[in-house]
């Protein structure tokens, strides 16, 4: 009954559907009898037979109850797969599903056979469009368009006489009747994008929403405007497919530490604020280069490869220089360079810069990892410690914003 409502389907389309879902969930296979116990199906015979052959971890040949296990879920795979392919021609004789309806069902696919229908379909994209492009000229980043708009329109007004181009990746979109609105990323923000087929340049309308999918990357040519419940958006006239984003992505927010970590991008993607975490630690570092500098301390780069090393206590990486053909060493510290700069005439100095050792990994002990280090020649350790304070407190102050 679904199918004939949902895809106009006639009532014998209909049983003769029922009838083959029916059957293939009695027989569990392509029409091959009733399986082992009937003496039938020459599918499960030759798998037994092959299963039979196979050993366990010990080297011993698979016990019974192993064995049936086995047995009984390869056919239960194949019935799923039988169901799937009777499902599928289904909905070919119920005129398709609608495009909504078949991204939802996209997203209770397995990763590994969405990846593959992703990209079969980009492939088909590309081979009818041309290339994706490499380049998109936008008018204003996403910031930068909500720094112009946001709370100089009224509700439901538009800017007509004006067009802008923007770019970012789609991290929602949603279907309500004719109209598409997509949530897209960049620059720290997000913004809406409407698309409605009233006022979609190209007359693909159907075609070029139905192929984006959350996490690509698009570019939107359109008018800005408000919402009639206010929001900021842009009134698109026309898409592009910068990239596309063959990988299935998490469904809500990434919470898992370990993917987290080992996927940063990922993170990136699916928690925001992360973001904000890499713009304090740039900021930091700007801040000390700038307190150096602003009392005339000269920021230089000393070697990472050392012959020896030195200037601390620890265990070093270390690495073979073909060319010289003998064995270097990660620095360690930049404190040797710097003393000889020093040595030499350079009063005040600094390096910002990686160090490695190769010595124990916690949550908060990482074997790379930045320092900064300063020599100032006059000065005794009591003109460091009031450098230092007055260095960390404004630092602080400054990205922090006094809180």
């Amino acid at each position: 009954a679904a199918l004939r409502l949902r895809g106009g389907c006639g009532k014998e389309e209909v049983d003769q559907i029922g009838a083959s879902l029916e059957a293939v969930s009695v027989r569990g296979d392509d029409g091959a009898g009733g399986g082992r116990e009937e003496g039938g199906d020459p599918w499960l015979v030759e798998l037994e037979a092959e299963l039979r052959k196979e050993v366990d971890a010990e080297g011993k040949p698979l016990s019974k109850n192993a064995l049936k296990h086995r047995l009984k879920a390869a056919k239960t795979e194949r019935e799923r797969s039988a169901k799937r392919d009777a499902l599928q021609e289904a909905k070919a004789l119920a005129g398709g599903s609608s495009g909504a309806a078949s991204e939802k069902e996209e997203e209770e696919l397995d990763p590994t056979r969405y990846f593959e229908n992703r990209v079969a379909a980009m492939t088909a994209y590309e081979a009818e469009r041309g290339p994706f492009p490499f380049k998109f000229n936008f008018t204003l980043p996403l910031a930068s368009f909500r720094a112009k708009y946001d709370g100089a329109l009224a509700d439901g007004e538009q800017v007509k006489e004006v067009v802008e181009r923007v770019a970012g990746r789609v991290s929602q979109k949603r279907q309500q009747g004719k109209l598409i609105f997509y949530d897209i990323r960049g620059d720290g923000t997000h913004l809406q994008v409407v698309v409605a087929e009233d006022i979609f340049a190209s007359g693909r309308f159907h075609e070029d929403n139905h192929a984006v999918r959350r996490g690509d990357i698009l570019g939107f040519e359109g008018i800005p405007g408000s919402s009639k419940r206010g929001e900021l958006s842009l009134f698109a006239t026309s898409l592009q497919i910068l990239r596309p984003c063959l990988r299935m992505l998490p469904k809500r927010s990434l919470k898992d530490q370990e993917t987290r970590y080992r996927q940063r991008y990922l993170d990136l993607i699916m928690n925001p604020n992360v973001r904000d975490t890499f713009l304090v630690r740039s900021q930091v570092i700007q801040e000390v280069r700038e307190f150096l500098t602003d009392r005339s301390f000269i920021e230089v780069d000393t070697p990472i490869l050392n012959a020896i090393a030195g200037g601390a206590a620890a265990r070093p990486f270390v690495t073979h220089h073909n060319e010289l053909g003998m064995d270097m060493f990660l620095r360690i510290a930049p404190e040797l360079y710097l003393k000889q700069l020093v040595v030499g005439g350079m009063d005040r100095v600094f390096e910002i810069g990686r160090l490695f050792r190769n010595e124990g990994i916690d949550l908060t002990h990482n074997p790379e990892f930045t320092t900064c280090e300063f020599y100032m020649a006059y000065a005794d350790y009591e003109d460091l410690m009031g450098m230092a304070e007055e260095m960390i407190s404004g630092i602080v102050q400054r990205v922090t914003g006094g809180r």
